[in-house]
């Protein structure tokens, strides 16, 4: 459990149970607090509501197993490779990214926002083994903030791409239904 052959896999597990919530609950959230969300944010909303039915479950299944798909595939290559830092970036970008987008958007929003149980369950924990990743590979500060910048521009740039690919595989699902 202290080795990072072990802690690499820690990656695509928590994303994915963290995502889990988000595809179980995406779909039903967007429809129960549709007024709530328009009040919230008038302009521009979170996780792709602007879009036509962004929030179905299919289109957000398709944008989660390409990210699912992506962290395993850095896990997977960190490990054959022993070279850790880019899944050190991504891994704190995914802490990064529960801690700035659910945690603060559901303050912002003043109620349940998909995402943010899993993200306060796993933040401790996903910190714990960032720190002991950190203890193994012994990367200095100057890293750890390199690897910090790195992380957010990597999960700021795949949120930026997938929920473009999501808005029109939505459409073209809507499309499909026949609706």
């Amino acid at each position: 459990m202290n080795t990072m052959s072990f802690i690499v896999w820690m990656l695509p597990i928590i994303f994915m149970i963290h995502d889990f919530e988000e595809i179980l609950m995406a779909e039903v959230w967007g429809k129960r607090y549709r007024q709530q969300i328009n009040q919230t944010w008038p302009k521009r909303k979170p996780f792709g509501l602007n879009e036509i039915h962004y929030w179905f479950t299919p289109t957000l299944s398709i944008g989660v197993e390409l990210e699912f798909l992506l962290f395993s595939l850095i896990s997977w290559f960190s490990v054959l490779f022993q070279n850790y830092m880019l899944w050190f970036a991504a891994f704190a970008g995914l802490l990064l990214h529960m801690l700035f987008i659910h945690v603060f958007i559901c303050f912002r929003f003043k109620n349940y926002v998909p995402g943010v149980i899993t993200s306060v369950i796993f933040l401790l924990p996903g910190l714990w083994f960032f720190y002991s990743a950190e203890k193994i590979l012994r990367y200095d500060a100057g890293l750890i903030l390199f690897a910090c910048l790195l992380g957010a521009g990597l999960i700021f740039f795949m949120i930026l791409s997938l929920h473009t690919l999501m808005g029109k595989l939505s459409k073209w699902l809507y499309q499909y239904s026949g609706e």
